[in-house]
């Protein structure tokens, strides 16, 4: 018995493509639908400082403590 012909092809060619697209399909979704979660999770989610103003916080703070140190030792004196 001859295999089938489906639009001039034999039935086993014509799988590939529609795996092919069936991923691609698959693909897209999955990354829209990361991309929509992500957002949604970054805006609800409270902001961070970064790396550089958590830096400047504790600068600030290691400044203020000499500050604090230096008029005390000046109303020693």
């Amino acid at each position: 018995m001859a295999p089938q012909n489906t639009l001039g092809r034999s039935a086993g060619s014509i799988n590939a493509p529609i795996a092919a697209f069936t991923m691609a399909v698959l693909l897209c979704t999955y990354c829209f639908s990361s991309i929509r979660t992500a957002r949604r999770e970054a805006q609800d989610s409270p902001v961070v400082p970064s790396a550089q103003q958590r830096v400047s916080q504790r600068e600030k703070k290691d400044s203020s403590w000499i500050q604090e140190a230096l008029e005390e030792s000046k109303a020693g004196k």
